[in-house]
């Protein structure tokens, strides 16, 4: 059964409230309360400094990224990310959490705190129009 969220997106830009947990435990589903920029143009999802701080992750050296800008050296960490669906009719909902994704250190998020790139949009289905609704199946 696919679960879904459906709502209005910006003019120029697609936000997303999410919850960013900590790898493990994974039965652990406090978090860290986000709002996610969706970009189909990334390959890979981030996390703002902050957030990282706040879930006391740990580095784990930085890796090359290629841009828009260049190339550059870039702080990695492991996290999850965890979207709660619309509340269906038959009672109670729950966070979907994808699996535990390396994405990359934000360091200039200044209105969003969180990146979800197609690592994670790879598991899902995304729908926009022209009337500014999206829709996002995952599960």
């Amino acid at each position: 059964m696919l679960h879904r969220i459906e709502w209005q997106r910006e003019q120029r830009r697609i936000l997303l409230p999410v919850h960013v947990l900590a790898p493990f435990p994974v039965t652990d589903l406090t978090g860290v309360e986000a709002t996610a920029l969706i970009d189909t143009g990334s390959s890979v999802s981030g996390i703002a400094v902050g957030i990282a701080r706040s879930l006391r992750l740990s580095g784990l050296g930085k890796g090359p990224l290629k841009s828009a800008q260049g190339e550059s050296q870039i702080e990695r960490y492991a996290f999850r990310v965890a979207i709660t669906p619309d509340c269906e009719e038959n009672g109670a909902t729950f966070p979907f959490v994808f699996e535990e994704v390396i994405g990359i250190e934000l360091t200039n998020a200044f209105e969003f705190s969180a990146l979800i790139g197609m690592d994670i949009l790879g598991q899902c289905d995304f729908t926009t129009n022209r009337d500014r609704h999206c829709s996002l199946a995952f599960g």
